[in-house]
């Protein structure tokens, strides 16, 4: 069967509902959520206990744990990353724009990210739905 579509596994395409929409299980979400709560706690420096799912076992404890250890902390130790966590916050709370984040043209783009998972809680929505309105 020839899918029109050079390079691209046909698995993907059977996961796809009848409106062409993906389809993802309850399973599948759980997972997704699970990961990226274990990849968020890893990046900004929290310890492996941290894990909310120590006392259940199955998909979430092991989804977390699958996204903790996608973070290496060779290059940044926890402890930077818990600093670099703060002052993304502290620069949202004193109001400064994300542009002022000091790791833009670091060596290591993480920092940057680390700072903006600091920075992102904090943004007023009101900004980010009015940010692309033209000026009346």
């Amino acid at each position: 069967m020839k899918l029109g579509v050079e390079g691209t596994s046909s698995a993907i395409f059977s996961l796809v509902g009848e409106a062409g929409v993906p389809f993802m299980s309850a399973e599948d979400v759980l997972h997704s959520q699970c990961f990226n709560e274990g990849r968020r706690a890893a990046c900004i420096g929290m310890p492996r206990h941290s894990n909310p799912y120590l006392d259940r076992a199955g998909i979430s404890l092991h989804a977390w744990v699958e996204g903790f250890e996608t973070v290496s902390n060779s290059e940044i130790i926890p402890t930077e990353r818990i600093h670099l966590f703060h002052l993304g916050r502290e620069a949202a709370e004193l109001g400064d724009p994300a542009s002022v984040c000091p790791y833009t043209e670091d060596e290591n783009p993480e920092r940057m990210e680390i700072w903006l998972i600091g920075y992102a809680p904090h943004i007023d929505p009101d900004i980010v739905a009015n940010d692309n309105v033209a000026p009346s």
